[in-house]
């Protein structure tokens, strides 16, 4: 039996083994550093775990899978599991979750979805969980009621910590349905409702569709490896069942290729999507694992697809200059995240 199954068995929803007695507002994030948080009662200090009966860090909610419209018919993986390599558990013993350090690889998304603060990546590397309540923050005794929704400030690390470092290396290694269901979850954790293709359903080609926050319905091929170099042709297929299918019109869809890396600059990839907007007048975007991280990291949201953000222009693309944050935040985490390699 799996970590997952046991925790979902041994707490009730809605409800933590502890608690701080009082809402938490704000949840902070620094580089390097445990996160913090300040309660409704204005205590501040450091978060810790609070041992929740229905765990965000762990699983997602179904309604959180919902899609508007149509495209809510959309066959998706209906797995819920937040962390891509199933790092994050249960301590039965503690009533607390636990990190495999070896088995993290630091892409935060169990650290945003805690609303109690608990979770830090610790060194810019792995998920840290704290339960030793450093600063007296946590009150004894069970608790109901719902999660905290509060403000989240702060930057979870530098794009130039060891774990962006490591993207390539750590993603090339998931399988297929793992990788998108990453995608799936960095996608949602930034703003974009998606769900991603069912495994083993050969009824359906399209890697992913969803909603963004512009209302626009999308479809995405998600390729970490050489398969990138086919992905605008695959998208067209993609834009085709979206219409046929669905009844969106063509030009309302926004077809994307999400990629781990942006192919060289001397293969075909970028001439094929301009000319498939020249002669079809659809605008094919791409964006990669390392674009999704930088969001992530910095509690950034991604709108949608508009005019030309994250298209290529004259041959070529800048992703960064499509990100709505600091310049100063935007270390290209490895090679060919935000530019094409050379």
């Amino acid at each position: 039996m799996s970590d997952f199954v046991v925790h979902k068995g041994q707490r009730t929803a809605g409800t933590l083994a502890r608690s701080y007695g009082s809402d938490v507002t704000d949840i902070n994030f620094e580089h390097k550093e445990a996160t913090t948080i300040r309660l409704a009662d204005d205590r501040v200090g450091a978060g810790s775990c609070l041992g929740c009966g229905s765990a965000p860090c762990m699983d997602k909610d179904i309604s959180e899978l919902t899609l508007s419209g149509p495209l809510n018919a959309f066959p998706g993986d209906p797995n819920l599991e937040v962390c891509p390599t199933r790092a994050i558990s249960w301590d039965i013993t503690n009533k607390v979750a636990k990190v495999s350090s070896n088995s993290c690889i630091g892409c935060g998304l169990c650290v945003v979805r805690c609303p109690y603060g608990a979770i830090s990546l610790a060194d810019g590397l792995v998920a840290r969980v704290e339960t030793s309540d450093p600063d007296s923050l946590v009150v004894a005794g069970e608790a109901n009621g719902q999660h905290s929704q509060p403000t989240r400030n702060g930057q979870i690390a530098t794009l130039d910590a060891p774990a962006a470092a490591a993207l390539p290396e750590n993603v090339s290694a998931l399988d297929d349905t793992r990788t998108n269901l990453f995608v799936r979850n960095l996608l949602n954790e930034v703003g974009v409702n998606a769900r991603v293709r069912r495994r083993g359903d050969t009824n359906m080609r399209i890697d992913a569709a969803g909603i963004t926050n512009s209302k626009r319905p999308f479809v995405a091929e998600i390729e970490t490896g050489i398969g990138v170099l086919d992905s605008p042709r695959a998208l067209l297929e993609d834009v085709a069942v979206l219409h046929a299918r669905y009844c969106y019109a063509v030009a309302d869809i926004d077809p994307v290729s999400i990629v781990l890396t942006l192919p060289n600059v001397r293969v075909e990839y970028y001439r094929v999507m301009l000319d498939i907007e020249a002669v079809l007048n659809v605008r094919c975007r791409t964006i990669t694992i390392g674009v999704l991280i930088a969001l992530l990291w910095n509690g950034s949201r991604l709108d949608g697809f508009k005019n030309e953000a994250f298209a290529v222009r004259h041959g070529t693309l800048n992703l960064a200059e499509s990100i709505d944050l600091p310049e100063t935040t935007l270390i290209e985490p490895y090679p060919g995240a935000f530019t094409p390699a050379k």
